[in-house]
């Protein structure tokens, strides 16, 4: 996958970290990040789930990356406030289109609607 090293050190994860969360090995992110293996759909699925991104931005295919950028910005957020750190607990679990949701309802209340 050729987006996956940058995608996952520009989120501040190592491989280890990334592994863990998808449930596969050091060894295998190692490999899928060097083009040596290609993930199963599952696990390229929870790999882009895990660092909030489509599976297309993850190949290489980045129509979406802003909006994944305002997902990951708004996860950050949530994560360093402590009046949403129990609300992060539950995002960090949370589906990609639940984020962009709680991303839009954010926004709106700070008047950045896009719509």
């Amino acid at each position: 996958m050729l987006k996956l090293k940058e995608i996952r050190t520009a989120r501040g994860y190592t491989q280890k970290d990334v592994a863990n969360m998808v449930g596969v090995s050091t060894v295998s992110m190692s490999n899928y990040e060097r083009g040596a293996q290609m993930p199963d759909l599952e696990t390229l699925i929870r790999i882009a789930d895990a660092l909030c991104v489509t599976t297309d931005e993850l190949l290489g295919h980045a129509a979406n990356q802003a909006e994944s950028e305002d997902v990951w910005a708004f996860k950050e957020r949530m994560q360093n406030s402590p009046e949403f750190r129990g609300l992060f607990r539950v995002a960090d679990k949370a589906k990609q289109e639940h984020l962009r949701a709680a991303t839009a309802v954010l926004k709106s209340l700070e008047g950045k609607s896009d719509e």
